[in-house]
């Protein structure tokens, strides 16, 4: 089975909605199974951390995640300018 990262940010929501979609999408193909991963929020604070696990939603995204995809879809919102 070919595992398929779907990794992302989202800060409201959208583009955590948007990943499921794409991994609902993933599934729908034979053989291949959607990995969904986020990252920590980002923060002007350079020593604020957060915490290892998320309160909530789909994991942080570890090497590991990266190492064992076969394909990989990633998504952010629109942020500082970009």
């Amino acid at each position: 089975m070919n595992d398929l990262l779907v990794l992302y940010y989202s800060r409201s929501g959208k583009v955590d909605r948007l990943a499921h979609l794409i991994a609902h999408g993933i599934e729908q193909v034979p053989g291949a199974r959607a990995r969904i991963r986020t990252v920590p929020p980002v923060s002007t604070v350079c020593e604020q951390t957060e915490p290892a696990v998320p309160p909530s939603g789909a994991p942080y995204a570890q090497l590991r995640d990266l190492e064992e995809c076969a394909g990989l879809a990633r998504g952010s919102p629109t942020r500082f300018g970009n």
